[in-house]
């Protein structure tokens, strides 16, 4: 019988926590609670850093209606940073 050059795959051990493959970079996953609180966090982090630069920017509060738009912005920004330094 001629072979295609096609090997069968070999049954991979999983894990027996998260039932994940258990190869030699393996580490189960984290609680989705703990998940949260770490975006949660991440956040706030964010929205207070774009708080404090919108303070520096304008001391006076001319600008009042962009202090909530960049509280968002920075917290938006905080947490996307946070999944892509994890990831």
């Amino acid at each position: 019988m001629v072979s295609c050059g096609r090997v069968a795959p070999l049954p991979m051990a999983t894990c027996p926590r998260c039932k994940g493959h258990l190869t030699d970079s393996h580490r189960c996953p984290r609680s989705c609670a703990r998940v949260a609180v770490e975006v949660a966090f991440a956040a706030l982090a964010g929205a207070f850093v774009a708080l404090l630069v919108y303070a520096v920017i304008d001391p006076h509060g001319e600008m009042s209606g962009f202090d909530g738009i960049s509280m968002v912005a920075g917290g938006l920004l905080g947490a996307g940073i946070d999944r892509l330094v994890r990831s």
